[in-house]
């Protein structure tokens, strides 16, 4: 059995096909050891279909993703731009998926020079997170048990992999600027958590 996490797109791509980009992160995927030109079946519950997989490298990415037509996305219930699960069984060729919302990494938090209302998510943390890419959509941040609301904020580089914020709510919430944190993002409700942390966790 091999296993792995990848972001799903929507492409234009026939309509039972699946690709996969994979390698994106430090480790090696456990998903390269899926055959190449087998016959495989794509299975979510009592929904199973043959597809046909191929793999594309060589592309920038900082996080393992997948794309398929919107027909198949639609017929497994998936939705694009979120996290799922992949495990490969090679007995019966098949590709179970189901979905995988935490994700959890660590990142240097530093004060923001945006105002107060905003979040700034660099764009290698907000892959690794699984953050969607929406420049002022809506996302939270819980500490203890206050939830506070944040317009999101991608700055232009894409090797940029700090989280900041104003340093109204760094002394707020007795955070140290330039220190690193365990941050957990949730894609079901949009929820970031940042806990001090002396270890990564990818």
């Amino acid at each position: 059995m091999a296993s792995g996490r990848l972001d799903l797109f929507i492409a234009k791509l026939p309509i039972h096909t699946v690709v996969f980009t994979l390698n994106c992160s430090d480790s090696a995927s456990e998903l390269l050891s899926v055959p190449r030109n087998a016959q495989l079946y794509l299975k979510r519950g009592t929904i199973k279909q043959a597809i046909q997989l191929q793999f594309l490298e060589g592309r920038e990415c900082f996080a393992d993703f997948m794309e398929m037509n919107f027909a198949l996305a639609r017929q497994f219930q998936l939705n694009a731009l979120r996290r799922y699960l992949l495990t490969h069984n090679p007995v019966d060729q098949t590709l179970t998926i189901k979905p995988s919302p935490l994700s959890e990494t660590t990142a240097i938090l530093s004060t923001s020079a945006n105002n107060s209302g905003t979040l700034s998510v660099g764009y290698e943390l907000l892959s690794r997170l699984g953050i969607p890419e929406r420049q002022g959509s809506l996302i939270k941040i819980r500490q203890g048990k206050t939830i506070t609301n944040f317009r999101l904020h991608v700055p232009a580089n894409l090797s940029d992999d700090r989280l900041r914020i104003s340093s109204y709510w760094l002394q707020k919430w007795k955070l140290i600027a330039n220190n690193s944190y365990l941050i957990q993002y949730d894609q079901r409700n949009s929820t970031l958590s940042v806990t001090p942390s002396s270890a990564p966790i990818r």
